[in-house]
């Protein structure tokens, strides 16, 4: 059996930036790219990285320019192309994570997205996800959040 995993937001960011933790995400992103696991990010989460990389490759006030949007655009596909697949969760089962509390909409996409895919949800180290209302595996990258 292969192994599946869901990358959440804040794993992605930490590959791209050399965060603390990102060898963890880089080893993962290999298995994927290997073809040696699933990789999935859900369609929120993409949209959360694309917006993120855009600021901060951005002005010095975090805008958003041109360029950076192509950056964010280019670091997303070239993870796509490297097998990590953008995908929409079913959205009912992600408003049920909502409504349960505690995390965000985009995190309640990846929560939902790990449950229905069977895979283990890579997380940072903050505790958005310690209590979840559907039994979903969490690895976390880093034991600190940033």
């Amino acid at each position: 059996m292969t192994d599946a995993y869901v990358f959440d937001t804040e794993a992605v960011v930490a590959f791209l930036y050399d965060e603390p933790g990102h060898e963890r995400v880089g080893s993962l992103l290999a298995a994927v790219a290997d073809g040696d696991a699933d990789g999935y990010l859900a369609q929120p989460n993409a949209s959360e990285v694309y917006s993120l990389v855009a600021r901060f490759e951005g002005t010095a006030d975090e805008r958003p320019t041109t360029g950076s949007l192509r950056a964010a655009d280019r670091d997303l596909r070239t993870l796509e192309r490297q097998g990590l697949a953008v995908v929409q969760p079913e959205w009912r089962r992600a408003a049920e994570v909502k409504a349960d509390g505690g995390v965000s909409l985009a995190d309640a996409y990846t929560v939902a997205l790990a449950h229905e895919r069977d895979a283990t949800l890579l997380v940072g180290g903050d505790d958005d996800f310690d209590s979840l209302p559907l039994n979903v595996d969490i690895e976390r990258f880093r034991d600190h959040g940033v």
